[in-house]
Parts: C-alpha cells; structure tokens; sequence
C-alpha cells in the first residue's frame, strides 16, 4: 500500500491498491490525476493543499505514469483531470486548470 502523507498538509498520495478504501470511507474526496511534468499540476498543488487543510473533503492525488490502470479506470485521459467521489462513487469529472474557488464550490455542492 503507497498511501503517503505529509505533516504539512492533508493531500494524500494514493496507489493503485487503495484509492476506493478511500474514497468510500469518507463522504466527499476530491482526487487530482496528474504527472510529475505537467506544469498545470505544479502550480495546483499549493491549491490543493489550502482546500485540503481547511475543508472535510478529502483530497487526494494520483501519478497516471505510475497508476496507469487506476487513471483509465476514472476516464483521466489528461492532466490533470479532477474527480468528485460522494460516498466512493464518482459524481464529477473536471479536465485542466481549475481556480481554488471552483473547486471549492465543487466541494460545497456535494458536501451538503
């Protein structure tokens, strides 16, 4: 199991094996599929961690190049590609750059 965290902030790294334990135990998460050499991803990490810290969604991120298996599974043919769980079920798709304020609407509609 890869699960990786960082005292830091609250965006968990997730492999292959262990993406739906996470998403079904909690009500909300929100999954960013990315690469390492997508700048689009670089510059959403900071995001993701400030959404991460102040909201109960859980968020987290996973490698396509190294979960490939796991990224086709969820239709994440670009990067990054945003996913909304509800209840480990997936509710919403998101393609490309996103603001912080859309993501949290996002969130917010989902969370209620």
């Amino acid at each position: 199991m890869e699960t990786q965290t960082t005292e830091l902030d609250s965006v968990v790294s997730l492999g292959d094996d262990d993406i739906e334990a996470v998403v079904e135990t909690d009500g909300v998460a929100l999954a960013e599929f990315y690469t390492a050499w997508c700048g689009v991803c670089q510059r959403m990490k900071p995001v993701l961690e400030t959404i991460a810290a102040d909201t109960d969604a859980t968020v987290l991120t996973v490698d396509i190049e190294s979960h490939l298996e796991t990224a086709v599974e969820f239709g994440a043919q670009s990067t990054p590609t945003f996913v909304v769980f509800v209840d480990g079920q997936p509710v919403k798709q998101l393609r490309g750059g996103q603001t912080e304020q859309s993501l949290r609407e996002l969130i917010s509609r989902y969370n209620d």
